[in-house]
C-alpha cells in the first residue's frame, strides 16, 4: 500500500509529535508498505534516509499568531499534495497534527475526495480551550487566540472529510464524540506506541539516596514546570535530597523565570539544566534517573511516559489525559491542584517501587500500535 503521511516535521529535530508519525513510518514499512511523506523543518538539516519513505521537505513552519492563517505552512502543503497525486498512485492519505487546515476545507469543497483520508489527533482545538484556558497566562492566552480557533475549525472539518479520526486518548475521542459531533463509528481509539527496542530497561543506574526527578519534552507553560521546582523545594524541605533534569528546549523568556524560580526558592543547585537531547539518545537519559515528573496541563497521551516506562522509571504525572487500564497501573497519578508537599510525599512513596514492563512493553510496541492502524486502512478500503 502506498501512504501519503503529512506531519509538521521530518526528523530532524526530534522535536515534539516528531518521533510518533516517523516510527509509524518505519513500522509500517516492516510490514511491506511504502510511504510518501511531506512535512516542515529545516531544508539545511540532513534528514534521516530510508528506502522506503520517500520525503518532500516544505520548509520552515510560519508561526500563525505572527503570520496570519494564510501564511500557514499547511497552505504550502496543498500545492505538493496536487503534485504527488499526478505522479504516484496514493491508496490513504494520513495526516498528523495541525498542518491540514486547507487540505481539509478544499476536500470539503470536493477536491481530493477521491483518495480514502484519515486525520490523526494528537490533541485538539477545543481541548485546548478546555484543560489549558484557564491556567495560561496572558501573553499566551493572546497567542492562543490566533492559534487555537483555527485547530478547532481544521477539526470540525476533519470530522465532514476524514473516511476516519485516529485519537491517542480516550478523553480525546471523547472531545471529538462530544464537541464535534463525529460519528462514533468514524472515530478510533489507536494509543501511541514505544520502540521497545531502543528503549530497553537494560542497565539502569541505582542513584542511592539521590531521588533523580526527569522532566523531558518542550520547555513551555502548559507542562507546568514551575510546579515541578516547587515539588523539588518540598522534598528538600522535607530533608530528602533529589535533583531536577529538565530535557528540552524553549522560550528562553520562559527558561530564564524558572531559573528566576529555582534560584528564590534556594533550589538553584537541584535543577539541571540539559537542553536539547536527540531522540536516539533519550534512552541514556531514562537509565540516569529514576522517575519521570509530568505534572502538564493537557496532554494527548505524552510519548514521554511510555518511553520511561519501557525503560523501567517510575512515572508521576498529573491527571491530564487518560489511557488504557495497562497504562494506569504503571503510574502514579496526581492532580494539579495537590500541594507540592502531597506530591513530594507520593514520589518518596514509589521511590524504590519496582514495576512491571513485561506485558507494558508488548501492549505499547509500535508495531502493535501499526497493526491497529492497518486494520482501519483495510476497514476503509473495504467500505469503499
Amino acid at each position: 500500500m502506498n501512504i501519503l503521511r503529512i506531519c509538521y516535521e521530518y526528523p530532524p529535530p526530534w522535536d515534539g509529535l516528531t518521533p510518533g508519525p516517523y516510527e509509524i513510518s518505519n513500522f509500517q514499512i516492516k510490514i511491506g508498505h511504502r510511504i510518501f511523506y511531506i512535512h516542515g523543518g529545516s531544508k539545511k538539516e540532513k534528514k534521516i534516509f530510508t528506502r522506503r519513505i520517500k520525503t518532500k521537505c516544505i520548509g520552515k513552519i510560519f508561526p500563525t499568531w505572527a503570520f496570519g492563517p494564510f501564511f500557514t505552512f499547511d497552505l504550502r502543503v496543498v500545492f505538493h499534495i496536487f503534485k504527488l497525486l499526478r505522479e504516484k498512485k496514493i491508496d490513504i492519505i494520513h495526516a498528523h497534527g495541525s498542518v491540514v487546515l486547507w487540505f481539509n476545507l478544499l476536500r470539503y469543497f470536493g477536491l481530493f475526495r477521491n483518495i480514502p483520508y484519515i486525520f490523526h489527533a494528537h490533541t485538539s482545538g477545543i481541548r485546548y480551550f478546555i484543560t489549558y484556558w484557564p491556567n495560561a497566562s496572558i501573553i499566551n492566552k493572546i497567542k492562543a487566540l490566533f492559534i487555537w480557533p483555527l485547530l478547532t475549525i481544521q477539526d470540525f472539518l476533519s470530522v465532514k472529510v476524514a473516511n476516519a479520526i485516529i485519537t491517542v486518548s480516550e478523553k480525546d475521542r471523547s472531545i471529538f464524540l462530544k464537541y464535534y459531533k463525529c460519528p462514533s463509528s468514524r472515530v478510533f481509539l489507536v494509543e501511541n506506541g514505544v520502540n521497545t527496542e531502543l528503549f530497553s530497561p537494560k542497565n539502569q543506574t541505582d542513584s542511592g539516596n539521590t531521588i533523580k526527578l526527569l522532566y523531558t519534552g518542550i520547555i513551555r507553560e502548559l507542562k507546568n514546570i514551575k510546579k515541578s521546582i516547587n515539588v523539588v523545594t518540598s522534598l528538600k524541605n522535607m530533608g530528602v535530597d533529589a535533583q531536577l533534569s529538565l530535557v528540552g528546549n524553549g522560550k528562553p523568556e520562559y527558561i530564564k523565570s524558572l531559573k528566576s524560580l529555582s534560584k528564590k526558592l534556594l533550589v538553584e543547585d537541584k535543577i539541571k539544566w540539559i537542553g536539547y537531547i536527540p531522540y536516539p539518545q533519550l534512552p541514556e537519559v531514562y537509565h540516569n534517573n529514576d522517575i519521570l515528573l509530568l505534572l502538564s496541563h493537557s496532554e494527548g497521551l505524552p510519548k514521554v511516559v511510555l518511553e520511561a516506562l519501557s525503560c523501567g522509571l517510575r512515572v508521576v504525572s498529573s491527571k491530564s489525559f487518560s489511557c488504557s487500564d495497562i497504562l494506569m497501573k504503571n503510574i502514579c497519578w496526581v492532580n494539579n491542584d495537590d500541594s507540592s508537599d502531597e506530591i513530594a510525599n507520593k514520589i518518596i512513596q514509589i521511590h524504590k517501587e519496582k514495576i512491571e514492563t513485561e506485558r507494558f512493553r508488548k501492549s505499547f510496541s509500535w508495531l502493535s500500535t501499526v497493526k491497529k492502524i492497518d486494520k482501519i486502512y483495510k476497514m476503509i478500503l473495504n467500505d469503499r
